[in-house]
């Protein structure tokens, strides 16, 4: 079996499509369809069903497709154990954590990383979508995640704090909300597009209130919503770490601040291997001493 036909085999299966393939590796869909019929004819099996809308797994190739995972997750955990052992203080390290987080970690933890390790290049990927850190693109993230699977190490650092806040000018025209209940009939500003996140959850003492907000402005990124708040357009609710500096300015207010709201387990994820190399051992221990010297965004 020619190495090459499966791994083509692999890509097409992955992406769903030749055309997608073809765009990833940067090849012709011709040469991926030839890589595929040959390894059909090598298997004397039929691989996939093709139609002009979409491709599928026969039985034989659901099997290639399976096995052919365990053979490539090998082949980058060899590349990995030898990179540790040739490229310790040298090569790469590629991060990836949610965008407004990275923002506002990414010129402390680079410096103190860079004292550690000045050999190692290090690739940033700021992104809200969540990432398959078993694909090997990665090396280290930083997530706010309950679950963890399986396949990856996982840090706990403990459950990032959310605030609610809002202009001093907001505060100025329509009050201070004494109670969460208030907020139902205010202006807030809504994040993402998931609708539970349109309900927000305060716990003070023995009392819980679950409030269903309401607004007309949403936003896919924390930085966005809280430039709205600071230009008075609604009320927000959001990492205490992302927002401090504004607090600080007096450009925002933290309101009903004697009530708990929004923690979101935090854990320093990467995959397992037999051996952790020392970069990313160092990166984690950079990250974890972060939050530690700011005890209070966590809980």
């Amino acid at each position: 079996m020619d190495i090459s036909h499966l791994a083509s085999f692999y890509e097409v299966v992955q992406k769903g499509s030749f055309s997608a393939a073809a765009d990833s590796l940067g090849v012709s869909k011709g040469m991926l369809s030839r890589h595929v019929s040959a390894l059909e004819s090598t298997l004397n099996a039929q691989l996939l069903q093709r139609t002009t809308r979409r491709l599928s797994l026969t039985e034989a190739g659901r099997t290639l497709y399976q096995q052919a995972g365990e053979i490539f997750a090998l082949a980058r955990q060899a590349e990995q154990d030898i990179q540790a052992l040739t490229e310790e203080d040298g090569g790469r390290l590629r991060f990836t954590c949610p965008v407004s987080t990275g923002d506002r970690m990414v010129n402390d933890l680079l410096a103190r990383f860079a004292e550690l390790c000045p050999g190692v290049q290090v690739e940033l990927n700021f992104t809200n979508a969540m990432i398959d850190m078993s694909q090997g693109e990665h090396d280290i993230a930083l997530r706010a995640m309950s679950s963890i699977p399986d396949n990856l190490v996982a840090l706990p650092l403990g459950r990032l704090k959310d605030v609610v806040v809002a202009s001093p000018a907001l505060l100025a025209r329509e009050g201070i909300p004494v109670t969460p209940y208030e907020l139902g009939g205010r202006s807030c500003l809504l994040q993402g597009h998931n609708p539970a996140w349109e309900q927000w959850h305060f716990r003070k003492g023995e009392e819980e209130a679950h409030i269903l907000v309401q607004g007309k402005v949403r936003a896919n990124h924390y930085s966005t919503v809280l430039q709205l708040a600071r230009a008075g357009m609604g009320y927000a609710k959001c990492p205490l770490m992302l927002v401090e500096p504004w607090l600080a300015q007096g450009e925002l207010v933290t309101v009903l601040a004697e009530w708990q709201t929004g923690l979101h387990p935090l854990h320093v994820l990467h995959a397992q291997q037999r051996r952790v190399p020392r970069k990313i051992r160092l990166f984690k221990q950079v990250l974890a001493q972060w939050f530690a010297e700011r005890p209070h965004y966590l809980l």
